[in-house]
């Protein structure tokens, strides 16, 4: 298995161990209230977002849980706005990286 196919059932799988995290949180009585705490961060042009959205929507299937999620363009964010510095895609639940990358400190960089 190559390093491509490796990483990309890595995500797959964290994607889905975190959800089912989230899903039993939220299944014991914490509702969360709009907007949803599951944010898809992407821009135009991004490569892996098609791929990634797939993923994602896999494993909210798998875990039966809402997939009723926020698609965000970081292009769109304010200039002082932390999520712009994160790479796309990144899903945040409660603003939190799900792979743990910590919220960017300004100054933001610019989209590469």
């Amino acid at each position: 298995m190559g390093h491509h196919a490796t990483f990309s059932v890595l995500s797959l799988v964290t994607v889905t161990m975190v959800l089912a995290v989230v899903s039993s949180i939220a299944g014991g009585g914490m509702q969360a209230s709009p907007p949803s705490p599951l944010v898809f961060l992407t821009r135009g042009g991004c490569a892996n977002t098609a791929t990634m959205r797939a993923r994602l929507d896999a494993a909210l299937d798998r875990l039966s849980g809402p997939t009723n999620y926020a698609v965000i363009d970081a292009d769109t964010l304010a200039d002082g706005d932390a999520r712009r510095g994160y790479g796309t895609p990144t899903v945040l639940y409660n603003n939190r990286d799900l792979f743990g990358m910590p919220e960017p400190a300004p100054p933001i960089p610019s989209p590469t």
